[in-house]
């Protein structure tokens, strides 16, 4: 059993071909429809998280894998957790929450999606991280090139 009444499901037979494929992903760390706050979870329901290994912080970067339109397993809730590439999938979910038929049919569809698609969506959230930072930056420096202006454009005494 997992944290907060999930139990980890990853090692079922059922999910071996889901394994298999999110082998190959290069991230420890996947979620999808998780219960959150306000209208977080109703405007993130066709969108997976995938965090990198290594990643840290209060708000790690993590990449956005969008479902396709006709996405038709909202039920489907989980945590996937691994600590190195080579682990095998940690899949924890609430059994009380997910039905198991939602939840092979939901990751099958999902997980060659995810395969595919996670190493673009990390460095497309990574270069954006970058993008921000480098802005951010910038106008610190113009900040105190204006602020050294300012102060120079008083008469000496």
């Amino acid at each position: 059993v997992g944290g907060g009444g999930k139990t980890d499901v990853g090692d079922l037979a059922e999910l071996a071909a889901v394994q298999a494929q999110l082998r190959a992903v290069d991230a420890c760390r996947l979620e999808h429809n998780l219960p959150a706050r306000g209208n977080y979870r109703a405007m993130y329901r066709r969108t997976v998280f995938v965090t990198p290994c290594g990643a840290s912080g209060i708000a790690p970067t993590r990449g956005k894998v969008e479902l396709p339109a006709q996405w038709a397993h909202g039920e489907l809730s989980f945590e996937a957790k691994r600590s190195s590439t080579t682990d095998d999938w940690a899949i924890l979910v609430n059994q009380e929450a997910v039905p198991f038929p939602v939840l092979v049919a939901g990751l099958g569809e999902l997980a060659p999606i995810v395969a595919r698609e996670a190493a673009g969506a990390i460095a497309k959230s990574l270069a954006e991280d970058a993008e921000g930072k480098a802005k951010y930056e910038e106008s610190l420096r113009q900040r105190e090139q204006q602020e050294q202006q300012n102060k120079g454009s008083y008469p000496t005494r």
